[in-house]
């Protein structure tokens, strides 16, 4: 019999996001305006900008990792508008389609429910990049998000999994100095694992690869080789990035592997752990790539396909969701109750629509890519 208390509670938090936070706000916003008002309106701390937490010849780790000193509330607002978030109406578009999508697949699984059956629960890696200190108190409420109705597993997690919760893993690429101050204190206090991909050869410095205009990864640091080594942590895994964080499908066969061997082998140097983890810098692989991983040693790929995850089967490359500190509360609550599972569906389509050419048989040929997905210029 189904406890209708337990199903009225559990989707308290649902029912709350959508009359308050999408209805409410869709009736004094335009359609562009909907998404930012997701968005907290004002900074909780201090943005990290470029040039703040450098010179570690000078400065030891713990130094840098203090909270900054107050900075008058002009450099405060300046830093909160260099902090990007991204084209609001192509983020409200894909909301509101993974709200549709969210909202019939929980109703399968009520219908399940009443005819007796358990719906299985994929695992939902999420995937972060910095943590600013602008958003610091955001990442927080994400977490307690996720701790009132979610469990967390380490991304690397095989095997069965309860089904009376969404089970989220939760990673972050680039191993910035951010992560190390803002994200693992509050990670740590709620006892949730993590997972960090560290780009070998950028330790101690400002990101250098390609990414968007005036992303906010440009402010980041990449963490020291002394502060990646004392990671050390049952709540903590590492995993590699690359050396340089390229386009390895971009690369000459003999330089991806290059990159791919050579972080292994660096991070273990570094850390005297076995780094069992490879995340593929931009999501951008192709066939090669993939083979190159397997032998140099790992045991799982991360891709940014944002798809669950079966932990039964025995994949060798994982997708994940990409999420930021600044999501809204209902766009972070269907990101990690697995509800942008459509997307890589939908430019599956895209590709062969563009694809499709007519030819005297009236048959068509798809374009070939090396990634089913739109990657990332951030990851």
């Amino acid at each position: 019999m189904v406890n209708v208390n337990r199903l009225r509670f559990k989707y308290v938090d649902l029912i709350y996001l959508f009359r308050y936070r999408y209805i409410a706000q869709f009736r004094h916003a335009t359609v562009t305006g909907v998404l930012t008002s997701f968005l907290p309106s004002e900074p909780a701390g201090i943005t990290e900008v470029r040039g703040q937490c450098i010179g570690f010849a000078e400065k030891s780790w713990p130094t840098c990792a203090q909270a900054p000193a107050a900075v008058p509330d002009v450099e405060l607002s300046q830093a909160k508008r260099e902090i990007p978030i991204g084209p609001s109406v192509k983020r409200t578009i894909k909301l509101t389609i993974s709200l549709v999508y969210y909202l019939v697949r929980e109703l399968s699984r009520l219908v399940m429910r009443l005819v007796g059956r358990s719906p299985e629960r994929s695992l939902v890696i999420l995937y972060y990049h910095g943590i600013p200190d602008a958003y610091r108190s955001n990442f927080v409420r994400q977490l307690e998000s996720i701790r009132r109705t979610a469990r967390v597993l380490p991304a690397s997690h095989r095997g069965t999994m309860p089904s009376d919760k969404p089970n989220v893993a939760i990673t972050f690429d680039d191993a910035y100095v951010s992560v190390a101050k803002n994200a693992l204190p509050a990670l740590a206090a709620r006892g949730f694992h993590s997972t960090i991909f560290v780009p070998t050869a950028m330790l101690g410095g400002t990101p250098t690869w390609q990414m968007e205009e005036g992303s906010p990864d440009s402010f980041e640091v990449v963490m020291p080789a002394e502060q990646i080594a004392s990671l050390s942590s049952p709540l903590v895994a590492l995993g590699s990035h690359s050396r340089t964080h390229p386009r390895l499908s971009r690369l000459a066969p003999g330089e991806a592997r290059a990159e791919i061997e050579g972080s292994r082998s660096e991070l273990q140097e570094l850390t005297k752990q076995e780094i069992q983890s490879f995340a593929l810098p931009y999501g951008d692989h192709n066939a090669s790539t993939i083979e190159s991983c397997r032998s140099a040693g790992y045991e799982i790929v991360f891709s940014t396909v944002p798809a669950p995850v079966d932990t039964t089967d025995t994949a060798f490359v994982r997708g994940r969701v990409k999420a930021d500190p600044f999501d809204g509360r209902l766009e972070f609550f269907l990101k990690y109750n697995g509800a942008y599972a459509w997307a890589p569906y939908l430019s599956a389509l895209k590709r062969r629509l563009r694809g499709y050419k007519p030819s005297a048989t009236g048959g068509g040929v798809p374009l070939g890519e090396s990634t089913p997905y739109k990657q990332s210029k951030r990851s």
